[in-house]
This record gives structure tokens, C-alpha cells and sequence, in this order.
């Protein structure tokens, strides 16, 4: 054995390299070693897989799957012990999966059970062989070696799971049989799935996870979730959705949409009918849910879930960071009959980002909030604006008073809430004079001037914006801009970040003297 794998083996009970691979290992430790069986007689590994070979044969699956465990338990035993004297040993279970292809092949025929046609119905016992298989899988699979991931994948091991396992209960009669332990083959399937992902490079973890989007476990998983699994089959389910939709890379087209709508049902379901004392696996669903709408599958989204899940959502109270990142990458598709902004509108999204603001010191979840109500802007809407401006923008002055230093996204999501107010919304004379005068914007923007130099962009943008206003206001904003030293400040960021200001300091000057000389042109006349 290699120094590489020697140091795997005495770290392997203490580091644990991924939060997520803790989990399954955690699961790993406990689901193939039954305590009451007697594992005193020891075999090395190549007599262990001629005895299991054998009894397959014999098909004598109870005995198998006593073998099986004990193939496992030993395993681990020397994992756990660390012996150096035992290191040839834990050789040969590793070239069980890497070189030694007829031990490899034993395991796969095992799970395909071939000789049982596809329509008729698994017994108990062979399940049991077939799940001590999946869970020796899960352990080998774990190891930092890639020789073990490529053997199974090259063995076709995705067809003989995703296909040929799964494809046992395509039937609805067949899933009332054995309910409990097919969920624990799909839970060690996803297990499986989870950790060959940690050895494959950018590329071809990509199309490894668009293999499994595209495959029937989720059509089959939406036939076993409404009789209620256990709490641990629906984490690794959940689970592995997370990390399957975690990168925006995945192309779309070949993916059935029906397996996404599968997906979201799945979700709603364990929203509307679950109930759930462990709050992580809500968070899981949000974060599904939030990478969804991230690949602006709407439709999907508003077709599946309910208003009462949506309203279910805002009332868990969890996670509001996630939760208000799903609103607005739901808000970000834009529906011109304003249909979703009164359906959010009526489900209380506003009071809900109203009651969370409370929570100051946490920078993360007021941006957040900001980037919603943002997209808010987008729809034409008196009741947001007089919300905005009565309650959102006062907020935001008295945050930006209350702290000397403030994150530069918050920043930069007032200004956006300020072009979004004038750019998209009805503003009346009274609301202009209310955001200019009363509320005095233009003093927050000059102190965001003085504080932060990488703003300019925006505020150029902004000032575009003030440029449709008809001139009382801009009249407004230019004594404001001479009150607060405006021209001066942007001299001063001009010297200071010369070349990476692209022209917008100079497009916010050009602006000003074009309003003082138009100002000038009518006082003549």
C-alpha cells in the first residue's frame, strides 16, 4: 500500500474533508455493522469475496448477507485499529475495486440480481444483499482515491443503479413490498452519487450531475415520498438535489422538465404535509428551491407550488437570507400583468422583509431584503411606493447613521432603490418632494461619496435618471449638490482613482453644469 492511502487510514476517523461528506459518514459507521452478529472469525478479503461469490451462487441470500456485513465490518475494524501489520490486508480490499475486476463484477451481479425479471418482486433477503452492497459501495467510494471512482464508473455502475436498480419499482404495486428498504437503496444511492462528485474534475462532475437530473430517481422518489420515509432517506435525497443544482453551469435543454417539477413537488410536499422537528432539512428545500428559481424556472415554480406554500414559507419564519433570495430571483422574471407582485403582495412578502429589518446587525440579511424589495420596484405599484418611502428608505438613513462603516452592497442597493423608484414607479410631484427635500437623498449619496470611492457608476446612473425630471426638481437637486460639496468630492475621487472611473465621474459633472446652465438660460428669460 502507498503512503498516501496509509495516511488516509490512521486520519480517516478525524478529518473529514467536506460538512457534507461528515454526514454520510456518520451514516456510513452505523448502517452495515449489526452489533448482535458474531463477526469474531476473521477471513482476509480474498476469502471473504470466495465465500460471498460462493453463497451467491448457492443463492443463499441470507448467509450473504451475513458475509457481506462481515466483508464491511472488517473493513472498518482495520480502518478503526490503524495496525500498521495490517496494511497488506487493507490492500486487498482496495484492489477489490480497483484491479481485481471479478471481485468488482461479484458486487455489481449482486445488485442486478438478474436472474429475477424486471416485473416480478425482490424478496426481503435479496434487498438485504443488495443494500450491503450499496453500503460498501458508499465506504470505498469515500476514499481520496480516483482509481476506485473511475473502476465503478467505467463498470457502468450509473446504468446498473439509475437504470436497472431503480427501474425495480417503476411500478406503483411494487413500492407498498418492502417499503422501508427500498428507501434505505435509495438512500444509499444517493450516497453513492454524493461521493463519487468529490473525485471527478469541473467537466465531468457537470455531466455526471446532468446524467442523474436526467434519469427516472426522482419520477421514482415522488412515488415513495407521500407514504412518509424516514427522516434520513429524505436527507440524502435532499441532499443530493443541493448538490447536483449547485453550480449554473448545468445545461438546461436535454433535462426532462417533468424530473424538475418532481423536484419541486417533492418540496412543497415536505413543506405542506411534513412535519419537521429537524430545521436543516427546510434549509436544504430553500436552498433547492432558491437554485431553481436561479435557473429562472418560474413557471414551474408558480404552477407547483401553492399560495398557501408560499405562505407557508413566510410564516417557518427560517432562513430568511435563503427566502428572500428565492423572492427575488422570482421577482427577477418580469410578468407585465403584475400577476406576481400582487400574489407576493397578498401573501404578506412586504410585512415579512419589514419584520426582519429589525434585526440590524446582520448586514447580510438587509442586503438581501434590499435586493428584493429592488426587483419589487420593477412593477408599477402605489402601495410600494408609499411603503418605500415611508418605511424602507427612512430605515436605510437611520442604518446608514447608526453605523460608521456599512457594507458597500448595501450601498449600492439604495442607489438602485433610488433610480428604481424614479425610473419605474409613478412618482407624483408630492412623492418627488418627499424623496428630494424631506427625505434629503442627495445628502446620504454625498456621504456614500466620501466613505466609498467605487460608486461612481451607479450614482452616474442615477443622475441619467435625474435627467427626465422636469426642472423644478432638477433645480432641487442642484442646490443640493452645491450644499454638499458635490463637485468637489468627485474632483477629489477623480485624482484618487483616476483611470478605473470609466468616464462616469465626468458624465456626473457634464450633468450638473448642464442643469446650472440651463438654470441659468431660464432665469435670463
Amino acid at each position: 500500500m502507498n503512503s498516501h492511502l496509509q495516511i488516509k487510514r490512521e486520519n480517516f476517523m478525524v478529518q473529514i474533508r467536506k460538512q457534507a461528506r461528515e454526514e454520510i459518514f456518520s451514516k456510513k459507521r452505523h448502517t452495515s455493522i449489526n452489533q448482535e452478529e458474531d463477526f469474531s472469525q476473521k477471513y482476509n478479503p480474498d476469502e471473504t469475496i470466495n465465500f460471498i461469490y460462493q453463497t451467491y451462487l448457492e443463492q443463499d441470500f441470507k448467509h450473504l448477507t451475513k458475509l457481506l456485513q462481515q466483508y464491511n465490518h472488517n473493513y472498518f475494524k482495520l480502518l478503526q485499529q490503524g495496525d500498521q501489520y495490517d496494511i497488506v490486508i487493507l490492500d486487498q480490499f482496495i484492489t477489490h475495486f480497483t484491479t481485481n475486476l471479478n471481485s468488482l463484477k461479484i458486487f455489481l451481479d449482486i445488485i442486478q440480481m438478474n436472474n429475477i425479471p424486471y416485473e416480478f418482486n425482490l424478496t426481503l433477503e435479496r434487498l438485504m444483499c443488495i443494500q450491503q452492497v450499496l453500503v460498501i459501495f458508499i465506504n470505498f467510494t469515500y476514499l481520496d482515491r480516483k482509481d476506485i471512482i473511475e473502476n465503478l464508473l467505467n463498470n457502468d455502475l450509473m446504468n446498473i443503479l439509475l437504470k436497472g436498480l431503480i427501474g425495480r419499482i417503476v411500478q406503483s404495486n411494487k413500492i407498498q413490498i418492502h417499503f422501508d428498504k427500498w428507501c434505505e437503496i435509495i438512500e444509499s444511492i444517493c450516497h453513492i452519487l454524493i461521493n463519487i462528485q468529490f473525485e471527478l474534475d469541473n467537466r465531468m462532475v457537470l455531466i455526471f450531475r446532468e446524467e442523474i437530473l436526467k434519469s427516472q430517481l426522482f419520477r421514482i422518489w415522488s412515488k415513495l415520498y407521500p407514504r412518509n420515509p424516514i427522516t434520513k432517506t429524505w436527507k440524502a435525497i435532499l441532499l443530493l438535489e443541493c448538490i447536483l443544482l449547485e453550480s449554473n453551469e448545468i445545461d438546461l435543454i436535454d433535462i426532462p422538465h417533468y424530473n424538475f417539477n418532481c423536484i419541486i413537488s417533492q418540496c412543497t410536499f415536505l413543506i405542506d404535509k411534513v412535519q419537521i422537528d429537524d430545521e436543516s432539512l427546510y434549509s436544504r428545500v430553500f436552498d433547492i428551491l432558491q437554485k431553481m428559481s436561479e435557473f429562472k424556472i418560474t413557471s414551474a415554480l408558480t404552477l407547483t407550488l401553492t399560495k398557501f406554500t408560499w405562505e407557508k414559507i413566510l410564516k417557518l419564519n427560517l432562513f430568511p437570507c435563503k427566502v428572500f433570495s428565492i423572492f427575488t430571483n422570482f421577482l427577477a422574471e418580469k410578468d407585465d400583468d403584475h400577476y406576481i407582485l400582487q400574489y407576493l403582495i397578498d401573501i404578506g412578502l412586504i410585512e415579512q422583509m419589514i419584520n426582519h429589518m429589525q434585526n440590524l446587525g446582520d448586514e447580510f440579511l438587509i442586503e438581501k431584503i434590499y435586493k428584493c424589495l429592488n426587483n419589487i420596484l420593477f412593477y408599477p405599484q402605489a402601495f410600494i411606493v408609499q411603503k418605500t418611502i415611508t418605511i424602507f428608505l427612512p430605515f436605510l438613513h437611520n442604518y446608514f447613521n447608526q453605523y460608521s462603516i456599512v457594507k458597500q452592497e448595501i450601498y449600492v442597493e439604495y442607489l438602485y432603490l433610488f433610480q428604481n423608484l424614479i425610473n419605474y414607479q409613478h412618482l407624483s410631484d408630492h412623492h418627488l418632494n418627499e424623496i428630494l427635500i424631506n427625505l434629503d437623498c442627495l445628502k446620504q449619496i454625498s456621504e456614500m461619496l466620501l466613505q466609498c470611492s467605487y460608486l461612481t457608476k451607479q450614482i452616474a446612473e442615477l443622475f441619467t435618471i435625474f435627467n427626465k425630471l422636469p426642472d423644478q426638481f432638477k433645480l432641487v437637486i442642484l442646490q443640493k449638490v452645491d450644499r454638499y460639496d458635490f463637485i468637489e468630492i468627485l474632483n477629489k475621487q477623480a485624482t484618487t482613482i483616476k483611470n478605473k472611473d470609466d468616464g462616469c465621474i465626468n458624465l456626473i459633472l457634464n450633468l450638473i453644469h448642464l442643469w446650472e446652465q440651463n438654470d441659468f438660460e431660464l432665469n435670463i428669460t
